[in-house]
Order: structure tokens, then C-alpha cells, then sequence
């Protein structure tokens, strides 16, 4: 083709946005025809499809961000089965089921956990098909149907759904707690430590929306040392997309003029690439929007409340004009990442809190985010407060883990959750905890998002089983 003057190609799966792959060539020629100019096919088929693998660098290690082609199956040696304090466990055979997005799911035996490849956004219909066939592939593979089964603690996940209908022995795990559970997994590691997890979303057991955690982690089990202060997810789902929302309840919280601050700022809407989410013509809130939105946080209605670390750096795109409207998961925490790629890695924080109250530790960045909005009003540049957002996320973060480390009497710190696949906020973060004398644990082999939750609830249920 090359020979005969055709001009570079750009190789991308054969899917839409959203979609699993399309790997027959018959599905191709139905599902694509209206996409794809031509379709050049072949005669091998294709046995097992398994999506492209995202990856970032992050010191000497290839850190994966999605888990697909060329690393699942591959299994990984976990530590305390064979003469550890896992062993009574080994031949127990341990599925878990792992989120709603970013699924994957984990078999565990004698050790060995087989992690499946990403498998996406079940509420899909055919994604969701796809995860079917992907933990049938797996049970084949390893030659076992489970005994045990583990999910999380979300009642209305699909994954957590289906678990429940296995008819299996079920151990429900709560999000965050799985998290720290995969990176304790990779490093062999099985506490006391200090794990900071945080991400978009997971539900808590006070059923509040949790994103933003300190917990004590030890042999399978945790205590919650403290969170980001709550604050008021109005809206609900919407309030994940819809960035001006929890910035509107960050300002709210902090005692601002949170409706002049809303429509003063945002950033034009943007016609999105996918057929399915369009923007309007601009992302701010309407004036009625602004009128509901106070009777929701003030009366609580459809407003739960939130320790989302993922929100709030949402709040700060919107605040900053970088993202009025979250297309695909964590976008505008992706434009203030980006925002902030020409300035110095240390730059002056804003302010923040993170203290000891009542025995526990308490965090927020309430203060930082009205301090971004006066700092943006004197006319400091958006780069510039995009890095000062990062570094005051960053201390606020080390500073909560060094109090509970120290009241704790430990030195070990593990990292993960979604937001630390950021790496500006991740560099930081762990260069800060290493100068307080303080061992960092730090996803290597696993995705520190929703791809590596499955390994941390299968862990977890093998030690509470």
C-alpha cells in the first residue's frame, strides 16, 4: 500500500467513542459503515480482542494507566501465600469483579492473580456483554470457576449486580479501601501504613460519595484517620460533567459571592467529537440553574456530600477556563494538569488546611479554591494558578499523611486512586513524603485508577474470608 503512494496513516481501534471493539469483520461492515471510508480485513480471525494499553512514565517505571495489549493476562506473584499469612487461603479460588468504569476483573489462586485486560464503561450494553465474555475467558484460561467472589460496596454498580447473582460466597469491599489494597498488593506489603486514596468517586459506608481518604490499612482491613471536608454534590451524576457545579459548592462552602463568581467565569462550550454528548453554545449556569442549584445545596436535595478530590480539581478548570464540561472522564482535571506543564515544579502554594481534630485528620482545599478565584481576579496568569492549584493539592495531601503517619507511629505511606495518575501531582506528592523521612508506595504494574481495584478487592477477600 505504502509502495503504491499511500500517505501516513494514523492507527486507532476499531470502535466509536464509548463502544467495545469491533473485531468481526461483520460487525465492522454493519457498525462502522457510516464511520469508515474502506475496510481492509484479513483472513485470520481474531480470537480475543483486547484494547490498546496507555502508559505513563513516572521515575524508572512504565506506569500503566489502562492494562490491555501486551500486559494481561500476565499474571502477577503476590506475597504472603506460600509460607505467609496467607496461606490458609491458597487454594481458595477468588473472583473480583472489580468497578463500573474502567472495569476489570481479578481471578486469584495459590498467589497467582490473573488480572483481565480493560474492559471500559459497563453501563454500555455491549460493553457490558464484552465483560461477560472477558470473565469467561478468564475462568478458561486459569481452569477454575470461583468459590469466593468480591465486589464493591456500591449496591447499584452492574459489576457489583452481577456478583451478587453468582450465587457465591460474597465479600463486598468499599472503593477506596480496594485501591490501597492493589498497591499493597504490587509492593508485598501488608501494613500498618498510611493510604492516601483519591479519585473522582466511591461510595462510603456513611453513604456519602468518598474521593478524597486517609485511611490505616492492615491485613485486609482499614480505618478511616480522616477526608476532605464534605461538601455538597449538587446535582448528583450531573455535578461529575457539569464542572461549574461543585465549583459552585466549593465557593458556596468557603462563604464567596458563589453566583457572581459562576457567571463571571467559564470557559465556551465545545462541540464534542462523539454523537452521543453535545456542549451548549456556553457552560455556564444559567441564571435558573444558579436559582435551583441554591434550593438543592440548601435544602439537600439530590445533593449528597462529597470528599471527591477529583471535583474539586474540576472546579478549578471551570474557575480557571479550562473545562466548563467534563466530555470524557477527567477532563478538565487533564486540562489543568496541562495548563500547569510550562511552569516550575515548585511554585508558591495557596491556601489550604490540613490538621489534627478530634483524634483524626482533617484536609480540605475549600480555601484554595476561593483563593484561586481572587488571585485570577488580580490578573495572575491561568498557567501559573494552575501549578499553585497542584502544589497546594500536593502538601495538603503529604501534610495529612505525615500527621496520621506520626500519630500512628508508622513511616510507610501508600499512594493510589485515580488522581494519581497525574503525574505533577504525584511528583510532588511523593518527593514531599520522602523529605519527612516517610517510605512511599507507588502503583508500578497496576493502574492506579479503577483498572487496579479488582487486585485490591481480591486481596482483601482473601484476608477476610
Amino acid at each position: 500500500l505504502f509502495a503504491e503512494g499511500l500517505g501516513p496513516l494514523v492507527m486507532t481501534s476499531a470502535n466509536l467513542a464509548g463502544q467495545p471493539l469491533t473485531y468481526r469483520d461483520a460487525d465492522a461492515f454493519d457498525g462502522l459503515a457510516d464511520t469508515a471510508d474502506a475496510f481492509l480485513s484479513h483472513d485470520r480471525e481474531i480470537f480475543r480482542p483486547v484494547d490498546d494499553s496507555v502508559v505513563f512514565t513516572f521515575r524508572d517505571e512504565v506506569v500503566p494507566i489502562r492494562r490491555a495489549r501486551g500486559y494481561a493476562p500476565r499474571p502477577l506473584q503476590l506475597a504472603g501465600f506460600e509460607s505467609g499469612p496467607l496461606a490458609a487461603m491458597r487454594e481458595r479460588r477468588i473472583l473480583a469483579v472489580g468497578g463500573e468504569l474502567k472495569a476489570t476483573v481479578c481471578l486469584l489462586h495459590r498467589g497467582q492473580a490473573n488480572l483481565s485486560e480493560h474492559v471500559g464503561d459497563l453501563t454500555h450494553p455491549d460493553t457490558y456483554r464484552h465483560y461477560l465474555r472477558a470473565i469467561e475467558r478468564l475462568e478458561e484460561l486459569c481452569g477454575f470457576e470461583p468459590d469466593l467472589v468480591a465486589c464493591d460496596l456500591h449496591p447499584q454498580y452492574l459489576s457489583t449486580a452481577y456478583a451478587r447473582g453468582l450465587g457465591v460466597p460474597l465479600v463486598t469491599v468499599q472503593h477506596h479501601h480496594a485501591h490501597i489494597a492493589s498497591v499493597m498488593a504490587e509492593w508485598g506489603e501488608f501494613g500498618p501504613l498510611v493510604g492516601l486514596s483519591c479519585d473522582g468517586m466511591g461510595l462510603g459506608p456513611d453513604n456519602a460519595v468518598w474521593g478524597c481518604e486517609v485511611l490505616l490499612c492492615e491485613c485486609g482491613t482499614y480505618e478511616r484517620l480522616g477526608h476532605h471536608e464534605y461538601f455538597p454534590l449538587v446535582g448528583g451524576d450531573r455535578a461529575a460533567i457539569e464542572t461549574w457545579r461543585p465549583a459552585g459548592a466549593l465557593l458556596r462552602a468557603a462563604g464567596e459571592q458563589w453566583a457572581d463568581a459562576l457567571s463571571k467565569r467559564g470557559c465556551p462550550g465545545r462541540q464534542s467529537r462523539t454523537a452521543s454528548v453535545s456542549d451548549r453554545p456556553d457552560s455556564r449556569p444559567t441564571e435558573d440553574e444558579l436559582r435551583v442549584f441554591e434550593k438543592q445545596a440548601a435544602g439537600n436535595v439530590n445533593a449528597p456530600p462529597t470528599s471527591s478530590l477529583g471535583r474539586v480539581f474540576d472546579a478549578a478548570a471551570f474557575l480557571l477556563g479550562l473545562c466548563g464540561r467534563n466530555r470524557h472522564e477527567a477532563e478538565g482535571a487533564m486540562a489543568l494538569e496541562s495548563a500547569a506543564g510550562d511552569q516550575p515544579q515548585l511554585v508558591e502554594p495557596l491556601d489550604y488546611r490540613a490538621r489534627e481534630r478530634d483524634g483524626g485528620v482533617e484536609l480540605s482545599l475549600v480555601p484554595t479554591v476561593a483563593a484561586l478565584v481572587r488571585e485570577s481576579e488580580r490578573g495572575a496568569p491561568v498557567g501559573l494558578l494552575a501549578a499553585r492549584f497542584h502544589e497546594s493539592a500536593a502538601r495538603m495531601l503529604a501534610d495529612a499523611a505525615q500527621l496520621a503517619a506520626k500519630r500512628r507511629g508508622i513511616k510507610t505511606v501508600g499512594l493510589s486512586g485515580g488522581c494519581c495518575a497525574n503525574r505533577r501531582l504525584l511528583t510532588r506528592l511523593v518527593d514531599l513524603l520522602e523529605s519527612r523521612g516517610l517510605r512511599v508506595l507507588y502503583h508500578r504494574r497496576i493502574p492506579p485508577g479503577d483498572g487496579g481495584l479488582a487486585l485490591g478487592q481480591a486481596l482483601i477477600a482473601a484476608w477476610q474470608a
